[in-house]
């Protein structure tokens, strides 16, 4: 065994370099980061784990689309169609999985670099269009689920009109889009 070097008690302090915890990733040192484990896990329930990673409107949205897959598959109507909607909502799943998995790991990234990268474009929480427009989806299956539980209205009509709720919610992020388009022009010119 070597022998040990003498200490120099005039000597200036050497720094000593930070290591970090051995076997724990690097969120556990930045409260900030998010771990990708967790963000793909979560998702599982799809949308969830965009919602974890601060991606609340992005995760509604898969959380509607997924909704959207099983109440298509559920209806049995769909003949021919059945195993395209079928092996699409397989890829959405499994996108929606991927997807949080690399929103974390985006995230982690920008943090972590001295620099401001920017990081994926939905970023927040949901605006106050889309909080409202959740909350008024929110009351009237309220309403309705009232009116159906204590005074007997029948929700038959619902088989036949659902797919107006998919126009709606099509032309509000239509709608959405082309407001965040002109914006971004607005702010590339000025």
């Amino acid at each position: 065994m070597p022998p040990l070097p003498e200490h120099d008690p005039h000597a200036a302090p050497q720094p000593i370099p930070f290591a970090p915890p051995t076997g724990r990733p690097d969120y556990y040192r930045d409260p900030r980061l998010k771990s990708p484990i967790t963000a793909t896990v979560l998702s599982l329930m799809p949308g969830l784990g965009q919602v974890y990673l601060g991606y609340t409107q992005v995760g509604f949205i898969h959380a509607g689309a997924m909704a959207t897959f099983i109440a298509l598959m559920s209806t049995n109507q769909l003949g021919r169609l059945e195993p395209f909607v079928g092996v699409s909502m397989s890829f959405f799943f499994l996108y929606n999985l991927v997807d949080a998995h690399r929103r974390a790991v985006l995230i982690n990234e920008s943090i972590s670099r001295m620099e401001t990268a920017p990081l994926p474009d939905g970023f927040g929480s949901v605006s106050f269009g889309g909080r409202l427009a959740l909350g008024v989806g929110l009351i009237l299956v309220g309403i309705l689920s009232l009116l159906n539980l204590r005074f007997g209205f029948s929700l038959a009509w619902l088989a036949d009109w659902w797919p107006l709720g998919l126009v709606f919610l099509g032309l509000y992020l239509v709608s959405r889009a082309m407001k965040d388009r002109a914006a971004q022009k607005e702010a590339q010119s000025s």
